[in-house]
């Protein structure tokens, strides 16, 4: 497979937002702007990714979405509740919707999904934020309905499907597996901080072939 750069762009006004995301908390008499919310995560995700966690601050991602810090701290208060109502819209891009066919493939594009994204800038903040997670038990509780849940309720839909079907699975306990998947990805985006960009496709393709050591071992 060729080597191929990863790019994560995120535009302020095309950001994807989840509709249920979509409610904005109001001043009374304030009408609603739909676009607005939208487009101030959007500009958190671009100052995370230029300046890291600890460059994110209230007025920096005013003056990227083009507003005032008071409409900003409207929204969120503080810091950590802007971070934190933006890490949440990273769960599609970390564990998207997946039916491949085989057992195989949609562990495959799991793997996939996470090893890309973490490779973009956003990405390599996101990589940062686990060491965050040990001191602060809020920053751990974002990761893991983020992270960790929803890769766990999705390997757990792949195994229904392949019990459907008859196929071979994890010859040792899943949660295991996955734990140990996902720490390798976690650790080597990790590794990669400070250093050279990670080479995407050449530890898919390695972390890929290691599940499928796993499968009926």
């Amino acid at each position: 497979m060729s080597q191929t750069a990863v790019t994560h762009t995120l535009p302020l006004k095309s950001v994807h937002v989840p509709v249920r995301d979509r409610a904005l908390i109001r001043a009374p008499g304030r009408p609603i702007n739909l676009s607005l919310k939208d487009n101030i995560l959007a500009a958190i995700a671009q100052v995370l990714a230029e300046e890291g966690y600890q460059g994110l601050t209230i007025s920096r991602v005013a003056k990227a979405a083009g507003v005032s810090t008071a409409t900003v701290y409207r929204r969120w208060p503080t810091k950590q509740a802007m971070f934190f109502d933006a890490i949440r819209l990273w769960r599609d891009d970390l564990t998207p919707q997946i039916d491949t066919g085989s057992f195989a493939g949609d562990v495959d594009e799991l793997i996939a999904a996470r090893v890309r994204f973490l490779a973009t800038p956003l990405g390599r903040t996101y990589g940062t934020l686990l060491g965050e997670a040990v001191h602060d038990p809020q920053f751990g509780q974002v990761l893991w309905e983020t992270s960790v849940a929803p890769a766990r309720a999705q390997m757990a839909l792949f195994l229904e499907r392949a019990s459907r079907r008859g196929e071979k699975v994890f010859c040792q306990n899943p949660d295991t597996i996955l734990d140990m998947l996902l720490s390798t990805i976690h650790f080597r985006a990790m590794n990669m901080l400070g250093r050279e960009p990670m080479n995407a496709e050449k530890n898919l393709q390695e972390i890929q072939s290691l599940a499928h050591c796993l499968i009926s071992c």
